[in-house]
């Protein structure tokens, strides 16, 4: 398609044509006393066509042309060839480029628009291509682990350690196996032939320290993948916690039982008489309370009361427990009966609707747990206690504290029933759900959540100190920069050398240090290609076209080819050669 023909050399145009007009003159003032014969005239059309041709191949005409230039292709990993064989084919000549990561595109430079095939460009080299329009349109399926997330950065030592996974693609045959740094299997899931399978791995640490757990993959014939799973255990600080009950109860028995076994401090208290109390101390705790005073109440990270205790307490003593709930973060704990669920007055911070639903089903494989035939009414303050997506308990943030409950009812059946690690899993996630936050000085956090050897990774730390030193595990220093509106909030960027582990030290001896861990190049490449993906679909969408403004196809100028000149040329210059001949 054409908008009509221009010449090249415009300058030229006018002596190009007074030039040709002269010529025309002279070869007609030559050939007039022929004027009376037919020949002239075949001649004088020769002449004409030849004296043009002369001047088009000066003037250069060229026409406007649809074009694939301002376009390009650019190919990241996991591209399909028959994509980039249909593009070709529309768009001939069509400049490609392969992307490397962390390279600037040269192709940019003579592009306004891109068709990116692949998975796309790495979240950190996406600014090269923000101010051109890019037609995304995919690539090749991920397959593999595309997600894996511990459900604590730091493991405890001695409690549940939960590991959620999915994987793409998976087949039946095959199964997941989780080992420990020693290669000792821990715990395993058989595939299914579904798209996307959520797997769950559960172990308990029996060590502190860092280090690599192992995700296998695994058929009949051996193994399949090996993908590296970095877990930090770290010994709990133990809580100290006071349990007041009206009568003695197994679910406190064995509640009790639990906690004193995991080194935690407790003061129980349990009323004998109206004015008469028993006293147990285990692991250090050894003065009595009779009373709730601030005083009294401000050591404790968390308080385990029954309902009938927590409703007859005088005014002194609740407001005693309520304020350091808001000032000093204790959190508490109500042990729930019938008569917790009956209560309907403003003073209680939950409320409650019948289901009649007096069991659930929980665990791996699947264990049945009593609870009360009701359920907690939707508010915005209340916030759930999940383990493997049920409801356990909740709680409800009252300024630096908590107060919660739960739904379940003789959990310590479990113990009865020989299943020792589920009822352990189950009142560690609730109680330090509830219990105090533990203060420290600095938190770290990364951002970058798949550091790689030198990549950018990217990490934040939190701390009211001021004038930080930081520096890598080999003694190169990092430039931390302070937020404007966050004074605490420090950000900074490493280029990490080595895989394994790394670690970041500040000059403060207050401030423990960071430890994260660097994956190399091929490990978690599926994670690395979904997460990619994504990052691209959110910037670019899922249009597979240019934006209106570029949409248009581009039009350039291109000469018409002088051949065809040349060949008018030769043929009229013959025929004066052989004119004469044909006379004679």
């Amino acid at each position: 398609m054409s908008d009509g023909a221009v010449f090249l050399n415009q300058n030229f145009l006018w002596p190009a044509v007074l030039i040709g007009l002269l010529l025309f003159v002279v070869f007609v003032w030559k050939e007039w006393s022929q004027r009376r014969e037919q020949r002239f005239w075949i001649k004088l059309v020769a002449a004409f066509l030849a004296i043009i041709s002369l001047v088009m191949i000066v003037l250069k005409p060229s026409n406007r042309q649809e074009s694939s230039s301002g376009k390009g292709i650019v190919l990241t990993h996991g591209y399909r060839p028959a994509q980039l064989d249909s593009l070709t084919a529309i768009y001939k000549r069509i400049p490609t480029e392969e992307y490397t990561k962390g390279r600037t595109l040269s192709i940019l430079e003579d592009t306004d628009s891109l068709f990116l095939l692949g998975h796309g460009l790495v979240p950190f080299d996406l600014w090269q291509i923000q101010d051109k329009s890019v037609a995304f349109l995919g690539g090749e399926n991920v397959e593999g682990w595309t997600a894996i997330s511990p459900n604590k950065s730091e493991a405890i030592l001695g409690e549940s350690l939960e590991i959620n996974a999915k994987y793409s693609n998976p087949e039946a045959g095959h199964w997941a196996v989780l080992t420990d740094n020693g290669g000792n299997p821990l715990d395993s899931v058989p595939f299914e032939e579904i798209g996307e399978q959520v797997v769950t791995f559960r172990t308990t640490p029996i060590a502190s320290g860092e280090f690599v757990y192992h995700l296998l993959v695994k058929n009949e014939k051996g193994l399949l993948s090996d993908e590296p799973l970095p877990i930090k255990v770290v010994e709990g600080e133990p809580l100290k916690v006071l349990m007041v009950n009206t009568f003695p109860t197994f679910e406190t028995k064995y509640l009790k039982n639990f906690l004193t076994d995991r080194g935690h401090e407790v003061l129980a208290r349990t009323q004998l008489t109206k004015d008469k109390y028993k006293f147990e101390y285990f692991n250090g705790s050894s003065d009595p309370i009779y009373g709730f005073t601030s005083e009294n109440l401000k050591e404790y990270d968390l308080l385990i009361i029954d309902t009938d205790s927590y409703t007859g307490l005088g005014r002194a003593s609740k407001a005693a427990m309520e304020e350091i709930v808001e000032s000093n973060g204790l959190g508490v704990f109500i042990q729930p009966d019938e008569s917790l669920f009956r209560r309907g007055d403003s003073s209680y911070p939950f409320k409650f609707n019948r289901d009649f639903i007096t069991e659930i089903m929980f665990g791996e494989p699947e264990q049945t747990l009593q609870k009360y035939p009701f359920a907690f009414q939707e508010e915005i303050r209340k916030q759930k206690v999940l383990a493997d997506s049920v409801a356990l308990a909740a709680y409800v943030p009252v300024q630096t504290g908590k107060v919660g409950t739960t739904l379940l009812q003789n959990t310590y059946q479990l113990i009865l029933d020989g299943n020792e690690p589920l009822y352990a899993h189950i009142w560690t996630q609730i109680l330090n759900s509830i219990a105090k936050e533990r203060q420290s000085v600095a938190e770290w956090s990364s951002v970058t959540q798949y550091p790689r050897p030198d990549q950018p990774f990217e990490f934040e730390l939190y701390t009211a100190l001021n004038d930080l030193t930081l520096k890598t595990d080999e003694g190169t220093t990092i430039t931390l920069l302070q937020d404007d509106l966050m004074a605490h909030k420090w950000t900074g960027t490493q280029y990490p050398r080595k895989t394994g582990w790394n670690q970041l030290q500040v000059s403060h001896d207050s401030i423990a240090p960071f430890s994260y861990f660097v994956y190399g190049q091929n490990q978690l490449q599926s994670i690395a290609d979904s997460r990619t993906l994504k990052a691209n679909y959110r910037t670019f969408g899922k249009t597979n076209s240019f934006a209106a403004s570029v949409s248009a196809t581009k039009k350039e100028l291109k000469p018409i080819s002088p051949w065809w000149f040349y060949i008018v040329l030769l043929l009229c210059l013959g025929w004066f050669w052989l004119e004469p001949k044909l006379v004679n």
